[in-house]
């Protein structure tokens, strides 16, 4: 009997071969030629596990990491203290990390301490147009992704936002699968 003692499952042939690009035979192949270390299921399916994987890449001068990646840090702008509270629980469900900004000035603050994947921005704030928060997020950043928050989308700082170019636009009141679809998008996933 073996058994696995690291924290992660091991894959399957299929995990496997989905993580190396290649077809599940060829991962059954390098299995029986002895290349990948792998064992036998009661019911005759493999299983890698992830240090006999990380062992093969090496051995193999496979330049693929099975390390997981650091969580997508998400910059959220509102001032309605219920939209960040959504906003915030439906990302970590979503497993990334989440900063939360009351206002365009606190918005600003971390962009100068911090960078993001994904920024929501929530175009009627009182401190600071949402437009101008957004104009100044693309000269730090232009790469910068930001998805415009509204429940006026023909709002003139809307319109004048737009000519910043934001990813998209999403319209209050926003759902869970606004956001899922948003996240999808954005990272491809």
């Amino acid at each position: 009997m073996i058994l696995v003692t690291s924290s992660e499952k091991p894959l399957s042939t299929w995990g496997v071969a989905r993580i190396l690009h290649v077809t599940p035979v060829t991962v059954f192949n390098w299995i029986r030629a002895g290349k990948l270390e792998a064992y036998r299921l009661p019911g005759g399916h493999f299983r890698v596990a992830r240090p006999d994987l990380q062992r093969f890449l090496l051995d193999s001068k496979i330049p693929i990491t099975l390390d997981t990646p650091p969580p997508r840090r998400v910059l959220v702008v509102d001032d309605d203290p219920r939209v960040l509270e959504a906003f915030e629980a439906a990302l970590t469900l979503k497993g990334c990390e989440v900063v939360l900004a009351p206002g365009g000035r606190a918005a600003l603050r971390a962009m100068r301490k911090d960078r993001f994947d994904l920024i929501f921005l929530d175009l009627l704030l009182p401190d600071i147009g949402g437009a101008a928060v957004l104009k100044a997020i693309k000269r730090r950043d232009p790469e910068a992704v930001v998805v415009l928050v509204t429940g006026f989308p023909h709002h003139e700082e809307a319109i004048a936002a737009l000519k910043f170019g934001p990813a998209m636009l999403l319209s209050k009141p926003v759902k869970l699968p606004d956001i899922e679809s948003v996240l999808k998008i954005v990272f491809k996933e």
